[in-house]
Parts: structure tokens; sequence; C-alpha cells
């Protein structure tokens, strides 16, 4: 048994050390492919892999990009920031809304709105947005009725859902417009 396990793994190695000593053969300098690649993409096996038989890289000016062929795109550091906490608190959502839905006792219940108000907070307080922030209003929006619906069914009394799922729908066109 392990005549053949050590088998395979040699096997398995030399293969991997061809397959990597043919790839060294196809990769030119520039992104281009290498003289001695076929439409197929394999090596024509005119020579030996060694990384000297490739094509030397030129030093054409003209293959160098300038900077007004391809403008680096200004990344707005709070615009990440927001685009990332629609994603987490829209998750924390669905899961939330999915779970409560099925769910089969009162107690269930509260205690799965208890858990989507925690990581609603905790999405917040991780978001690195300022408190004044359109995204993190909305979201400390959806808290606050997380925080109510749970609040009122432990008191024993029914709340309406209404003020939550417009507090979610509020969000997720404020996230759609990103």
């Amino acid at each position: 048994m392990r005549v053949i396990r050590i088998l395979g793994l040699a096997v398995v190695a030399s293969a991997v050390g061809l397959a990597s000593a043919a790839c060294v053969s196809t990769v030119s300098g520039h992104a281009t492919a290498a003289s001695d690649l076929q439409p197929t993409g394999l090596p024509t096996g005119t020579g030996s892999t060694s990384p000297t038989d490739t094509a030397a890289p030129t030093d054409d000016p003209t293959d160098s990009p300038t900077p007004s062929d391809s403008p680096t795109p200004t990344v707005d550091p709070v615009k990440t920031k927001e685009q990332v906490t629609c994603v987490l608190i829209q998750a924390t959502v669905k899961t939330t809304n999915d779970k409560f839905n099925t769910a089969k006792t009162r107690e269930t219940q509260v205690s799965i709105l208890s858990g989507g108000r925690n990581g609603v907070l905790a999405n917040l307080g991780k978001s690195g947005l300022p408190h004044n922030d359109r995204i993190y209003v909305l979201g400390a929006g959806i808290y606050t009725e997380l925080r109510r619906l749970v609040s009122g069914a432990l008191s024993g009394g029914s709340p309406s859902t209404t003020p939550y799922n417009n507090a979610t729908n509020k969000f997720r066109t404020a996230c759609l417009s990103l």
C-alpha cells in the first residue's frame, strides 16, 4: 500500500515538474506569447525547456503605457466603506428575515430579531463611516427598528414589522444609488 502511494506521489511530482518546465518556455517578457508557442498553447518542443531558451524582453519604449493611455481610477474611500457596509447589513437583514419567517415559536423569533439587531450594530461599528453619513444613518434606522421590535415583543406586545420593513427598503434603495 505504501509503495503504491509513494509511486503515485512520484508520478504526480514528476508531472508537476514537467508541466512547470513547459510553462517556463511559453512566456515572454512583455505579456506576449513566446516564439515557440503553438496556436494550441503548447510548446513546440524544438529545444530544451530551460529559461534561457525564452525570448529576451525588449526595452521598446512604445510598449510602455503612458499616463494618458490608462488613467488610474481614483478610489473614494468613503464610497467603498458605504458599499461594504451595504453588503454586510443587507446580508444581515436577509438572513434575519429568512430565519424569522421560518421560526416556529415567538421565543425563537425574538431571539432571531435580537441577533439581527446585534449584527447590524456590529456592522455599523466596523464600517468606519462617520455617524452622519447617509448609509450609516439608514443602517442605524434598521437597528432602531429591530430594537423596537425586540423590546416590544419582550414586553408582551405584538409590534408591527412595517417600520422595520420601511427602514430596510430605504436602506436598500440608498445602497442601489451608490
